[in-house]
Order: C-alpha cells, then sequence, then structure tokens
C-alpha cells in the first residue's frame, strides 16, 4: 500500500484529490520506540509535515496491538477486563483500541452498507439491556436483513426502569432520577433514525416495495405514520409494515426470526448484554463502540451458516450481495489505514458513535473524543 496518498490537512487542495502524484516531499525521518524509523513528509501546497504513521490505524498509539485478535476475542464473549488480563494491557489501551476500531468500523459500513442487495425485507427491533445500573435500561433498535441477517443500522437510547420495584428499590429511583436526563420519546426516535438511513439508502422502488417486520411496539406505528417514507409512498412505492407479536415463539418460521437470532447472538457472544452479569457497560459511548465493533464482526468475518459444510464460508455481507473481494480487502483495509472524518460522509448514528456523543446517565460532560479523531 502507497503510504503517502494524500495531505492529511482538511483544508488544503492535496486532501481530498491531489492533482499531480509530485505534490509532496521527503522530509527525513523520526525515530520511535514502538515503530522504529518513520519516515516523513511535507506538502508542497500548504506546508504541513506528517509522517507515514498519520495514515496508520495506530497514529499516536504507544503500544502494538493486533487488532483483529482484539476484535475476535471481543466478540467470543471476552469481556473488557477479560480482553487486559490476557493481553497484558490496562483498560484504557484496550478501550482506546476499541474506539479506533469503532471509528473504522463505522466508515467501512457507511460506504458497504448501500452495495448491499436493497429488495429484501428488513427487520426491526430492540435490545434491553442497561447502561451503569439497572436503573438505566436501554434500548438498542437494530434494523437486519430478513434473508441474509445483513446488520444496516442501529440506535441507542436510554429509559426509565419499567415494572414494578421493592420500596427501597423506588426510594432509590426516587432519589437519583432527579440528577438524570432522560429523552423524550427515545425509543420512537431510535426507530425514526433507522427509518431515515433505510429513506436514503433503500427507499422503496417501482419494482419492489419496502417491507418492514416489527413487533407491536405502539412507537413504532406512530413514528413510521409520521415518516417521509409513508407520507410519500404512492401506488409504485410503497411501504409494507407487518407487525408480529413478541410472545410468539421465536421458532425460524416467526416472521422476526432475525432479530431474535440477532437478540440470542448478542447475549451470547458479548459479556456485557448478558442476563444477570457483572459485566455491564459503564458508559455509554464506550459501549455503543464495542457494539458497533460486534456488528463489524458480524457483517463481515462472521460465517452465514456454522453448521453449513466448511467449503461453504461465505459472511453476511456475502448473502447480502456485496462482492467477496471487496469485503476481504475492505477488512483487510479497516485494520490497517486509518480512516480520516473528513474525507467520509457520515450521518445518523454512526457518525454519533464516531464522535461518542452518547451520554451516559449521571454523567454530565461528553466523553474525550482525540483531536486527530476530528480530522
Amino acid at each position: 500500500m502507497e503510504p503517502v496518498l494524500f495531505c492529511p490537512n482538511p483544508n488544503c487542495e492535496n486532501h481530498h484529490y491531489p492533482a499531480t502524484v509530485h505534490w509532496f516531499d521527503r522530509y527525513g525521518y523520526h525515530q520511535t520506540r514502538t515503530f522504529g524509523r518513520v519516515p516523513r513528509f511535507k506538502c508542497r501546497s500548504c506546508g504541513r509535515t506528517f509522517s507515514r504513521q498519520t495514515f496508520s490505524i495506530d497514529y499516536y498509539a504507544k503500544r502494538i496491538v493486533d487488532y483483529r485478535d482484539l476484535l475476535i476475542r471481543h466478540a467470543n464473549s471476552e469481556s473488557l477486563r477479560g480482553i487486559t488480563r490476557a493481553l497484558g494491557l490496562s483498560c484504557a489501551t484496550v478501550q482506546n483500541r476499541f474506539d479506533r476500531l469503532a471509528r473504522q468500523a463505522a466508515a467501512f459500513h457507511a460506504r458497504m452498507r448501500p452495495l448491499a442487495d436493497p429488495r429484501e425485507d428488513i427487520c426491526i427491533d430492540g435490545l434491553v439491556t442497561y447502561d451503569v445500573s439497572k436503573y438505566f435500561p436501554n434500548e438498542i433498535t437494530v434494523s437486519i436483513t430478513a434473508g441474509s441477517l445483513f446488520i444496516l443500522d442501529l440506535s441507542h437510547a436510554t429509559r426509565r426502569r419499567s415494572g414494578s420495584m421493592t420500596r427501597e428499590q423506588a426510594r432509590r429511583a426516587a432519589n437519583i432520577y432527579p440528577r438524570a436526563h432522560f429523552e423524550r420519546g427515545g425509543i420512537g426516535r431510535t426507530f425514526a433514525d433507522i427509518l431515515s438511513s433505510l429513506e436514503h439508502e433503500r427507499p422503496p422502488a417501482e419494482d419492489r416495495p419496502l417491507v418492514l417486520i416489527t413487533d407491536e411496539k405502539r412507537e413504532y406505528v406512530e413514528v413510521l405514520r409520521r415518516s417521509r417514507l409513508w407520507r410519500e409512498q404512492d401506488e409504485t412505492h410503497r411501504v409494507a409494515h407487518v407487525r408480529i407479536s413478541s410472545k410468539l415463539p421465536r421458532t425460524y418460521w416467526n416472521p422476526l426470526f432475525p432479530s431474535n437470532y440477532l437478540d440470542r447472538e448478542i447475549r451470547k457472544d458479548q459479556a456485557n448484554h448478558r442476563r444477570e452479569t457483572t459485566c455491564f457497560s459503564r458508559n455509554a459511548s464506550n459501549a455503543m463502540g464495542r457494539f458497533l465493533c460486534y456488528c463489524f464482526y458480524h457483517n463481515y468475518m462472521k460465517r452465514f451458516r456454522i453448521k453449513s459444510a466448511a467449503s461453504d464460508d461465505r459472511v453476511h455481507a456475502e448473502l447480502a450481495g456485496i462482492e467477496r473481494g471487496i469485503v476481504e480487502h475492505s477488512v483487510a483495509e479497516a485494520f490497517s489505514r486509518r480512516v480520516f472524518l473528513s474525507r467520509i460522509r457520515l450521518s445518523g448514528f454512526l457518525a454519533r458513535i464516531w464522535n461518542k456523543r452518547i451520554m451516559t446517565p449521571l454523567k454530565n460532560a461528553t466523553d474525550y473524543l482525540p483531536a486527530f479523531a476530528s480530522a
């Protein structure tokens, strides 16, 4: 891979499409303890100096970590602290690498998602776990294709605890809830996030309606009726909403099987989303970044059917219509080449994950985002 492809300065004319191949000069070297001798360069247009490491996922890193191994451990149910013990790293270092992977996964998925076959039906449902404590359950709404089980989009909202509580639990809730901020209509907003991405990337066409399969949440109906997808449909551009009772058996023949399958896989593979676990999420932004990393693994690295023939090693993205060569090349690139925010288009919840703008309950400030992540 050519180490110098563009100027890292977002305001430079050579940032997106350098006009000539001779737009930079060599500018010596600098010695690092981690990566050895690193060559430096200087842009002829803006005068910005940079190194080969500027284009690496390990930019500003002080220790080499195998990202592929890290992701596989994460996708195979190892908790954050379990990974730190196994690799001999600190929790801060491991979370830093997950932050980097989450940004890579957001950019990668934003580029790959429009390539998927738009003719599949879409299942949308919410996974309920919690952030910080059981007094702050969250709703993680996920859309997934009905046939290829390809995860399309996700969103997150924190809500109040529901159901009956003991007197002591009610007293504690009354004490902490005034200090917390709850988004009004959060569940509906997560569904609106999903509809927004479908509107831009998979709108109904003349030869195929957009079929949405959900459970019977009233918020879904209310938000869909207000959406442009529903209001602007006509005889040749139709949206169908299929509502299924969540009390039906979770078998393969249930139309909600894709969502039920993903719910099972997440609770099996993600330590912080299991029921009755001590590995719950302490930080909402970090947790959703790791959740996106798992979605990246599920879509582009995990075999579609574990019980299929050993020769059938197709991943979910291939079943969704994305060519194998594109997937393999892009996955390898995601583990090595740093993505610049100024060179991609991120919207919706993927942009919130990148910018760490998901508020953690009882935390008044947003999470720290390195300056280079905004470039």
